[in-house]
C-alpha cells in the first residue's frame, strides 16, 4: 500500500516511564516523520526531553488524573487545534482519555489505540476507530473486529554488533535480562537455578536488587549467578551466551524474547506473549520453580538441540520483529483509516 499524501498524526502518551511502551512510541514517531508525515507527540513533562529530535513534542498535564475535566479539556484543545488526520493513543491511560473526548473531535479524525500490556479493563480500546495489540494475546483481550496485531519492531543496529567477551568456567552460560522487579520473576528463576549445571548472568537493575542479592547468598549461588547491572549492549551478551531465559510472571510483549531471536540465540520463556506465540510449546516454562528447574537443566545439557528447536522462531522474528515491518504495518493502517491510499 502506498501513501498519497502527508498525514498529520498525533501520538498521545500519558505515561512517565521508560519502558517498552515509550520506546515503541519514540521509534514509531521518528520513522513516520522520516517517511514524510507530520507527527506531534503529546505527552508528559517527564517524557518531553526524551522525544526524538525530529518529532515535535508538546507537554500536557497527562500525568494527572485521567478523569480530570481540566486535563481532558487541555488534551481536546490540543487535538482540535492540531487538525490531525490520526490520533493514536499509546497505552491504556491515553486510550481512556482519547475515548472520553472522541465525541468532540471532528468527524474526519480517526482514533487508534495500542494496548501494550495486559489490563483488566479494555473498554476504551473498543470505543476508538481501531485498536492494535502488540501481541496476539492482547488483540484477543480487546475482542473486537477492528483490531490488528502489530508486533514491536527492533532496528537492525541492535543485533548487528559483535559478541561481548564473557568468562566461562567450563559449563554453559545462560542470560536473563530485565528490570529487577517482581513481574520479571527473577526470584523464581534463582530458586530454580540451584539444580541447573550452568552459570546465570542477569543484566538489569531495579528495586529488587538487594533482595535478589540476599537470595543468591541464601541459596549458595555465589559464583554461579552474577547480577551484572544495566548494560547498553544486551545484544552483545546474547551473541556470547549459550541461551536466554525469560522468567516473567506477566508481559504484554517480551522484548527480550524478540531480541534473543533476532540475535539467533536460543530462548526459553514462561507463558507470556510473544513467547507463547512463536516458540515451540516445549520451550514454554512452568512458573513452578521445580518444573522450571527440570526444563532448564535438560536444555543446558543439550544446547544444540535447544537451538534447533528455535530455528522456526528465528526465521519468524527476522520477518516480524523488525522495525521496518512494524512501521509499514502501522503506516498502512493509518492510510486505510484515513482513506489515503491507492
Amino acid at each position: 500500500m502506498s501513501v498519497n499524501k502527508q498525514l498529520r498524526i498525533a501520538q498521545v502518551v500519558a505515561s512517565t516511564g521508560n519502558g517498552g511502551l515509550e520506546r515503541h512510541a519514540y521509534d514509531l514517531s521518528s520513522g513516520l516523520v522520516n517517511n514524510g508525515h507530520d507527527v506531534t507527540f503529546l505527552t508528559t513533562g517527564t517524557l518531553v526531553p526524551r522525544v526524538p529530535v525530529n518529532v515535535e513534542a508538546v507537554e500536557l498535564g497527562l500525568d494527572g488524573n485521567r478523569n480530570s475535566p481540566v486535563v481532558l479539556f487541555q488534551l481536546l484543545q490540543a487535538l482540535r487545534g492540531g487538525k490531525f488526520d490520526i490520533v493514536h493513543a499509546q497505552g491504556s491511560k491515553a486510550a481512556q482519555m482519547v475515548a472520553k473526548i472522541r465525541w468532540a473531535l471532528p468527524s474526519n479524525v480517526k482514533t487508534v489505540g495500542t494496548l501494550h500490556n495486559q489490563k483488566r479493563n479494555v473498554q476504551a480500546f473498543r470505543k476508538l476507530d481501531h485498536a492494535i495489540g502488540v501481541s496476539k494475546a492482547l488483540s484477543k483481550d480487546v475482542d473486537r473486529e477492528n483490531c490488528s496485531t502489530i508486533y514491536h519492531g527492533l532496528h537492525e543496529v541492535f543485533w548487528s554488533g559483535d559478541a561481548t567477551t564473557i568468562k566461562r568456567k567450563g559449563r554453559p552460560v545462560i542470560l536473563a535480562v530485565g528490570r529487577l522487579v517482581e513481574a520479571k520473576g527473577f526470584d523464581i528463576l534463582l530458586t530454580a537455578w540451584r539444580a541447573v549445571d550452568a552459570d546465570l548472568l542477569i543484566v538489569g537493575d531495579g528495586p529488587e536488587k538487594d533482595r535478589l542479592e540476599h537470595q543468591i547468598k541464601e541459596l549458595g549461588l555465589e559464583g554461579k549467578v552474577n547480577l551484572l547491572g544495566r548494560s547498553e549492549n544486551v545484544a552483545g551478551y546474547m551473541k556470547a551466551v549459550d541461551g536466554v531465559v525469560v522468567s516473567s510472571r506477566r508481559e504484554g510483549f517480551s522484548y527480550v524474547v524478540a531480541e534473543a531471536l533476532l540475535c539467533r540465540c536460543p530462548v526459553v520463556s514462561t507463558d507470556v506473549p510473544v513467547a507463547n506465540e512463536v516458540l515451540d510449546q516445549d520451550l514454554i516454562l512452568s512458573i513452578d520453580p521445580d518444573a522450571m528447574s527440570e526444563k532448564l537443566r535438560l536444555l543446558a545439557c543439550d544446547i544444540e538441540g535447544w537451538r534447533k528447536q528455535c530455528e522456526s522462531a528465528f526465521d519468524f522474528a527476522s520477518q516480524e520483529f523488525v522495525y521496518d515491518k512494524m512501521l509499514e504495518k502501522t503506516e498502512n493502517l493509518y492510510s486505510k483509516l484515513s482513506g489515503n491510499r491507492h
